[in-house]
């Protein structure tokens, strides 16, 4: 029987994949390198090859999250609708996400947390790169202070997320809030 060989990038992804099912099993402080070796079964040599510490290994976690945070809003953005459906969808879709990922861990929080102490100027591009999308949306349908519009609906949709008990409440409520916040666009007549 011919041995299968793993490349290095489907052994970094498996690794990946480990490290973030321990991570919402037992937290960061619980996930050492000995138990993400473990869980990816790979001798720790081999881990300490792809990944030099716990905080690398973290930092690829929540990178492959950003990358996959930014493909959902994107989706979502791009589809049907005036711009104030699309921001709702797109904020939905990312609360949605990181909630359906982070349910059920006792460690929410402090992963919830984590990145932003860990990679906050990778989460601070994404935030950042999803508002000017907002604006150029809400600008292009001719609402007054669209960036404040944006900046306003962006910062709620996260208290929202925050303070709810379901994924399934997040985009009703965005929503109901997008409606009384950014009503009709000005006439350009």
């Amino acid at each position: 029987m011919e041995k299968v060989s793993v490349s290095a990038r489907q052994r970094r992804e498996r690794i990946l994949d480990a490290a973030e099912a321990l991570l919402l099993r037992v937290g960061l402080r619980g996930a050492t390198m000995e138990a993400m070796a473990r869980e990816a079964r790979v001798a720790k040599p081999t881990l300490y090859g792809y990944f030099p510490d716990k905080a690398a290994v973290f930092a690829g976690v929540v990178g492959r999250l950003f990358a996959r945070l930014r493909q959902v809003v994107e989706a979502a953005l791009a589809g049907e609708g005036g711009a104030t459906e699309r921001a709702v969808r797109a904020l939905s879709a990312k609360h949605a996400y990181v909630f359906r990922l982070l349910e059920g861990s006792p460690h929410a929080e402090e992963l919830y947390a984590a990145p932003q102490r860990v990679s906050g100027e990778d989460l601070a591009v994404l935030d950042a790169w999803l508002v000017d999308e907002m604006t150029r949306a809400f600008v292009a349908e001719g609402h007054e202070d669209a960036a404040r519009i944006a900046k306003i609906l962006f910062d709620a949709a996260d208290g929202i997320a925050r303070h709810a008990t379901g994924a399934d409440e997040i985009e009703p409520a965005i929503g109901f809030l997008a409606k009384r916040l950014v009503g009709p666009p000005k006439d350009k007549g």
